[in-house]
């Protein structure tokens, strides 16, 4: 149980490591390669967390997908200011600021930096090294703990071997503390199955909530689905009609999917030849809640992230609830997909073993002492005869 929970404890701590690194570069800047990120940030709760059996499947390469984009981000970034540095004509050819090429090249994420302008300058480049240097940790971690059990194996191998000599004259004696020792796994395993249900219960009513928080923190057309499923729910709670555990989970995917999109769509407003496009005072911006939170910079300073401090805060909140609500539900999807079903069965039919040797524990010294018993009742009625 103790090597089961450090491993739960390293993992939580690996996911949210990442998730924090996959945060950054999407507020910092806004342009192709942090839509990438945020696309990474959106599949990270669907995969299973970084641990010694994971990271050699989908994890793994989820892990090294993030690290090789990270390391082409960065050798793109430094590419682009070798030649732009050192060949004339593409300082010409990309203009000056707004400029079409200029736009561009902002839109895609590799654009001029300004050295004079060092903040901006690192706002725009650091995201890709942090994301580098916690993908390579993680990845690193995650190999030495595979390595680490395997050495451990191989010290206790020899242990195993001396540890089979003269069983058979120590078996009278390990016998009864061997007795509590095997009710051990019974309860270990019946804590996971009240804990998994406990989980699951939390799971679902945190969903139910974030999903009514999500309908209501930023009314608009993309938020009435989620108010509309709240609804759906909690009437067919209350009307007591029973929920599949499939139609649950299909449920769940449908949100986390639909939450997903709705956040790539606020994020992909942000820019401005989206915002030029659909302008936020336009009638469909407003009835799809498309928010400027990230204003037009100015041509005199195009690196500068310019903020709009004008919209209520339910509106800076939201996004952040679709994102709770989109690794709520994933979460409670692989919890769901872990049903403990198995080690219950396990559970039961060790508890069965234990009665059976529990009742021939408790016979044996009956049975015991009514063997000398009988021998002095037949002596004695011998005795009587004679």
């Amino acid at each position: 149980m103790g090597s089961a929970v450090q491993d739960v404890g390293g993992t939580l701590e690996s996911v949210r490591g990442e998730v924090e690194r996959l945060q950054t570069p999407c507020l910092l800047r806004i342009n192709a390669l942090s839509l990438v990120y945020l696309l990474f940030l959106l599949l990270l709760p669907w995969f299973p967390g970084p641990s010694r059996h994971s990271i050699q499947g989908h994890t793994g390469r989820l892990l090294r997908a993030l690290l090789g984009f990270s390391l082409l981000f960065l050798a793109a970034h430094l590419t682009f200011q070798i030649c732009l540095h050192t060949v004339p004509h593409l300082d010409q050819l990309l203009g000056p600021s707004c400029s079409i090429w200029d736009t561009v090249s902002r839109h895609i994420g590799v654009t001029r930096l300004d050295l004079k302008d060092v903040p901006n300058a690192i706002r725009l480049v650091a995201p890709d090294l942090g994301v580098l240097a916690a993908s390579s940790l993680c990845l690193g971690v995650c190999r030495h703990r595979m390595r680490t059990p395997r050495r451990s194996q191989r010290a206790q191998e020899p242990d195993h071997d001396d540890g089979g000599v003269d069983t058979g004259s120590l078996m009278g004696l390990q016998e009864a503390p061997a007795l509590p020792r095997k009710r051990r796994p019974w309860l270990a395993a019946r804590f996971r199955i009240t804990a998994h249900w406990l989980l699951v219960a939390a799971g679902r009513t945190l969903a139910v909530m974030l999903l009514a928080l999500a309908g209501i923190a930023h009314p608009s057309a993309f938020s009435s689905v989620y108010f509309l499923l709240f609804l759906t729910i909690c009437t067919w709670w209350a009307c007591h009609f029973p929920i599949s555990p499939l139609g649950f989970s299909s449920l769940c995917v449908m949100v986390g999917c639909f939450g997903a999109g709705h956040l790539l769509c606020l994020y992909c407003y942000q820019t401005p030849l989206a915002q030029s496009m659909l302008p936020p005072a336009s009638i469909w911006a407003r009835v799809f809640g498309l928010k400027d939170f990230v204003a037009p910079a100015n041509c005199s300073s195009p690196n500068v992230l310019v903020l709009n401090t004008s919209h209520d805060w339910p509106v800076y909140v939201s996004p952040g609830i679709l994102l709770l609500l989109c690794y709520t539900v994933t979460s409670l999807l692989r919890l769901q997909a872990r049903r403990p079903a198995d080690r219950g069965k396990e559970a039961a039919g060790g508890d069965t073993e234990l009665e059976v040797e529990l009742t021939e524990v408790d016979q044996r010294p009956q049975g015991q002492a009514r063997v000398p018993a009988t021998k002095e009742e037949e002596a004695m009625q011998v005795r009587g005869t004679d």
